[in-house]
Formats: C-alpha cells, structure tokens, sequence
C-alpha cells in the first residue's frame, strides 16, 4: 500500500556532522521514496529544549496532512503524544541503543511510560536493541537494520600499496584501520594494548578518529611505533585509507550503559571491500549478519590475534558474502512500516 500523504521526520541528529545517528537520519531523510518534511535540530544537542517547541509549533494546524510522524532517536520518545494529538497521524520512532540504556534521573521513567503507549509505533536499527527494549519495557519493536551510502563505498577501488606513503604510514607490511569515533567502548586502546603484542612485527594499525577516549588512545599508541594515530581526517582520506587497507577491526568491548546499536563503520568498510572483523556483542551482530562478515569473542585477545592473523593471511575470510544494504533499502522498509500502520488505522 502506497503512502497518499508526506511523512513529518523529526529528529535532533542532524548534519552539519555525518556519522553516526547523524548520518542515520540524513540518510533516512534523504533516501526515503515518498513524500516528506524534515524538522531537524542541525545545532548543538544542549539546545534540543529550545528545538522540541518549535517542532510542536510548526505541527500546529496540521491535522490530517501527515500519513505519519517519525521522531529520530528514543529521546523524542515522550513528546509522541502531543505530535499525536497535533497531527492526528500515527507516530513512530527510532530506537538505536543507547538512549534506552541511558541513566538519567526521570528520564526512564519517561521513556517507559512512552514507549508502553500502545500509539506509539517504536523501530529498533537491531536485534539487540529490539531486546534491550523488550527487557527493560515489555514492547519488542520492529526491526528495520540501518545500510550505507553505496554511492561512496561501494565505488572505492584498491589502491598500490605506495599510496599509504601519503599518511606517513610504513609502505611494506600488513596494515590493519579502524575508523570512528574514539569512545571506550570501540575498544581501540584495548586493542592497542592488548592485541598488537601478538601479531606479527609487520602487522601495523591505522587509526582515524577522534573524541572523548583520544587520550587513551594517544597513550596506548605512544609506545607502539606499530600502531598510527591520524586524528580526525575528512572523508576523502577515509576512502583513500580504504583503498590500502588489508584488514578493518571493530574490536568493541562491553562498557555499561553504553552498547553499540549497529556499527556504521564497520559495515561502510565491508561496502567497501575491505576485510572486516568485529566483536560478538550487542547490535554488531546484526551487522555482521546482514553484511555476513565473521565476528570475534569481544574482550578475547587471544581470540582477536588469532583472527586478524588469519584474516591477514586469507583476506577472503573476512570480506563480506552478502550483498550491501544501502540507504535506499532502509527507506522503502521505512515507507513499508508507515504504511501499515496507515492501513492498520493507527
């Protein structure tokens, strides 16, 4: 059944910044095959106090013009009712994994009283976010996995080995990357300190990013000459990076309160062609299922050397056996869900 009005997506994550839940509701947006309007929060997240009224204010009068509402993020959870009541449309919103887990005071209370609302229509990007709301609230949403731009990384090309020069990086050897925001549950530093004694002399790690675990990470890679910390880089240098990777690793460790919903980068990677390992926990296996790319026992070091050293030795192992998802995907099976809710009169 076609969608016959635009859907109102609401969300607080929005660009400048790409990655992320950014990049999940730009590309949602951007990739969805109906008619829509986006109110978006493209500021600091400080100011989503000032933000969540004027997105009120503007479904003010719009009763009947909508198929159906789409807040970004569970945070926007508790404001479903009022944009029920204002637009009369079914609502329904994204659940990535950490604002469930979230502690804050009032807020799970908020959050459960919401997401028990049997008007409100929740979407997990994951298996295990799926379950941490069944768990921890009693609702289990439905499951729409999140996918990649293809037309960036499913066009990266392998590039002469010559070509690492150009980050300063060693020319011969084996070189593993990981790419994305440096927080502790990326494991990085753990990776660093843990894993890279026990890989081969000539296996070095590439590492691009920054954030609130950047100095851990500097202190683990400062006395390692095997191990390279680029900083933040613009995507161009991701794609190029890309393009003389023999191995990607997302070795995510559990950190409480803080779980990985789905896992962008990784998946990006593996668009890309480049070999991917990630950990065994939390969204990263539905990413792993999805993309079919080997998974690894999170916080094993002995486990992960073994792994990387084979991956290494036989790259095939590691890269992906299914097809890429792409944005677009995630746009029809959202127009898909939007849809029969409309027909289920929601």
């Amino acid at each position: 059944m076609r969608l016959t009005k635009p859907v109102l997506f609401v969300t607080r994550k929005y660009p400048p910044a790409i990655g992320g839940m950014e990049e999940f509701s730009y590309r949602l947006v951007h990739h969805f095959p109906g008619r829509r309007r986006a109110l978006a929060m493209a500021a600091a997240e400080w100011k989503f106090p000032l933000f969540a009224p004027w997105a009120l204010a503007h479904a003010l009068g719009t009763k009947g013009r909508y198929s159906a509402v789409h807040l970004g993020d569970g945070m926007m959870a508790p404001m479903a009712p009022l944009f029920r009541t204002l637009t009369g449309a079914p609502v329904a919103v994204t659940l990535h994994g950490q604002e469930i887990t979230r502690e804050v005071p009032g807020y799970q209370t908020a959050l459960r009283t919401a997401i028990r609302d049997h008007a409100l229509h929740p979407i997990a990007v994951s298996s295990y976010t799926a379950e941490e709301c069944l768990d921890r609230f009693g609702v289990s949403p439905h499951v729409i996995h999140n996918g990649v731009n293809l037309d960036r990384f499913g066009a990266i090309c392998r590039l002469p080995q010559e070509a690492r020069a150009q980050f300063g990086l060693p020319v011969e050897g084996l070189l593993v990357v990981a790419v994305g925001r440096l927080v502790r549950r990326k494991g990085i530093a753990w990776f660093i300190n843990e894993v890279m004694p026990l890989l081969s002399r000539d296996t070095h790690l590439c590492v691009i990013g920054d954030g609130p675990d950047a100095a851990s990470v500097h202190a683990a890679s400062a006395s390692n000459p095997r191990v390279h910390w680029l900083g933040a880089r613009p995507d161009s240098d991701i794609d190029l990076l890309y393009g003389v990777a023999d191995l990607f690793v997302a070795p995510n460790i559990v950190v409480h309160g803080k779980p990985e919903g789905f896992g962008i980068a990784p998946a990006e990677a593996a668009a890309a062609g480049v070999p991917v390992l990630v950990s065994r926990l939390e969204g990263l296996r539905d990413m792993a299922t999805v993309f079919g790319i080997p998974t690894v026992t999170a916080g094993d070091a002995s486990a992960w050397a073994a792994e990387v050293s084979m991956a290494l030795a036989l790259p095939s192992r590691a890269l992906a056996t299914l097809p890429p998802r792409g944005w677009d995907d995630v746009g029809r099976d959202y127009a898909r869900f939007f849809a029969t809710l409309k027909r289920n009169g929601a």
